[in-house]
This record gives structure tokens, sequence and C-alpha cells, in this order.
């Protein structure tokens, strides 16, 4: 007899709850599909801590319900955790701050370096400004001092 894969949805559910239930916590969680990524949206007074210091714990959590998931269906999904919000409004930041640097760029002519940085928030950097006709951008570095570096495009002729 087949079995069905279970939900996304329902893996992350499983996977938050066990995760969090020692530490009894009131929190609320939705999974929302948006662009083919899977946000995982906890929001709730007593968990902030789960976030940690520039989004470390937060970031490592999603690692860990990503493992979780892709082992559980045997298949490639991108998945983000967002806690109160702090990736959301992270994200708006970064979208900021690249066309700030492309702004920039184009003025002087020289390249900027933004700080090391996960790559979830290089991919937001990127992706800020893949359509933009003037300017390109690329990741230099190792891990963990991998960083995005935006450069104005070359023209040919």
């Amino acid at each position: 007899m087949l079995r069905q894969k279970p939900s996304i949805e329902s893996l992350a559910k499983i996977f938050i709850n066990q995760l969090l239930a020692p530490y009894r916590l009131k929190y609320d969680m939705t999974v929302e599909l948006k662009d083919n990524i899977y946000w995982v949206n906890l929001k709730g007074e007593d968990i902030s801590f789960l976030i940690g210091r520039k989004g470390v714990i937060l970031y490592s959590l999603q690692h860990l319900l990503r493992l979780y998931i892709r082992r559980s269906i045997d298949e490639e999904v991108m998945v983000t955790l967002d806690i109160n919000g702090y990736r959301a409004e992270k994200e708006k930041k970064l979208v900021f701050l690249a066309r700030k640097a492309a702004f920039r760029v184009k003025k002087t002519g020289k390249k900027f370096i933004f700080r090391p940085m996960p790559a979830a928030l290089r991919r937001i950097i990127h992706k800020t400004l893949e359509n933009n006709p003037e300017v390109i951008t690329y990741s230099e570095g190792k891990e963990p001092k991998r960083r995005v570096i935006v450069a104005l495009k070359r023209r040919n002729g």
C-alpha cells in the first residue's frame, strides 16, 4: 500500500512543536507558500530569544527545520523560518541597503562591499539588484566571511 507524503506544513508543525514543547511557550504558527518558498512564521510574546544575536539561533533553527523536511519527503524544498517578523523586517532593510549601494556605485563608480552575511541574506541582495541594468552583484570569500559586492556593469564598446 502506498503511503502519502506528509505535507510541508504538517512536517514544519511537527518539528517546531516537538522542538519547543519542553519550553512550554505560547506561540502561533502559520505556514504559507510564496514564490516557491515555504515561510514558517512563529509569533509569540516569549519566543524572541529564539532569534539570538544577529539571528544566529534563528538561522540555525531554519537549517535544522529544512533538513528535517527534506529528509522526511526526500525532496529539495526551500523553507524560511521567521520569528515575530524578524526576517521580514531584515529583508526590508536589506532591499533598501542594496538599492542604496547600487545608487552609490553608479554615482562614484567604485564597488561597494557588504559585510559578511549568511547565504539567505546575500540572496536577497542579489535578487533585489538582478534586473538593474547598471550594476552587477557577486559573492566573494569563504563561509562564514562570504560577502556580496556590488559593482558597475562593464559596457561593451
